[in-house]
């Protein structure tokens, strides 16, 4: 399968990062083709400016092939999709909320709808896989409370738009502060191993 990661932290000695690093051995054992987003690398502007928020409506394309164009070509090879990143005050990392606003384009992830149809048509029906790695501060229970916004944005919003049977793989490890470096180790162990299970 062809495989997009798209990778959010400042800090290459992180947690996050090795667990990007178990992520991409996983999925080299299961002999997949993998391409890597790293948005604080590549300096990622998450900023959606008001020029670009015009075309958004009116030209999406010419946002698609201009300033997303790197971006747009590697969602559009995709088979499936792995978010690795810190969860950071119960959702996702600006920089990541950035990525989807201004690449989750009309005209590549989906079609809005026409006159007198309420229906948006997904463009991304071809993705059979996604995938977040993620940790939080917070113990289970208070993500419970809180909604775990950052998961459902991922795993239940944005996949309505993916194939039918889209494969979900889910690995996070809850107290990451406070956790055992016991625990630590287990948590980069079970996404290797989850992620060398994709098929």
């Amino acid at each position: 399968m062809r495989i997009l990661v798209v990778y959010t932290h400042p800090f290459a000695g992180s947690l996050a990062h090795a667990a990007l690093e178990r992520v991409l051995k996983g999925l080299e054992e299961g002999r997949h083709e993998v391409k890597i987003i790293d948005l604080y690398a590549e300096a990622f502007d998450p900023v959606l400016r008001e020029a670009e928020w015009h075309d958004y409506s009116a030209d999406p394309m010419k946002i698609a092939r201009g300033a997303m164009r790197a971006h747009v070509e590697r969602l559009e090879w995709a088979e499936g999709l792995v978010f690795v990143h810190p969860t950071w005050t119960f959702g996702l990392p600006a920089m990541l909320k950035g990525w989807l606003d201004r690449v989750l384009l009309p005209g590549v992830s989906f079609e809005l709808p026409e006159e007198g149809s309420k229906a948006v048509r997904s463009r991304l029906r071809g993705i059979k896989l996604v995938g977040l790695v993620t940790t939080t501060g917070s113990p289970w229970w208070v993500m419970l409370l809180a909604g775990s916004p950052g998961k459902k944005t991922l795993m239940r919003s944005i996949r309505l738009g993916f194939a039918l049977r889209c494969q979900r793989v889910h690995v996070c490890l809850h107290a990451v502060d406070t956790c055992s470096h016991e625990k630590r180790v287990a948590f980069l162990k079970r996404v290797e191993r989850r992620f060398s299970s994709v098929r």
